[in-house]
């Protein structure tokens, strides 16, 4: 699998579990301190967050990151 196709899946995992937690896109945004057209654009594939609010992120949502 490609690096991009890991992001897509990703971001996917991302949201639906965000969902599934009943947050908003801000509330996430908010949680991770970015702007929601930041936190909008790392959702929709458009751009990448630093991977200390990846992980952050990650962590508030219960996602486990493996790095390989």
């Amino acid at each position: 699998m490609s690096w991009q196709a890991d992001f897509v899946l990703l971001t996917y995992r991302i949201r639906k579990q965000r969902l599934n937690k009943g947050l908003s896109q801000i509330e996430a945004a908010n949680l991770i301190g970015v702007c929601e057209r930041s936190y909008r654009d790392f959702e929709a594939g458009k751009s990448d967050l630093s991977s200390s609010r990846l992980f952050k992120l990650a962590q508030a949502l219960g996602i486990q990151i493996l790095i390989s």
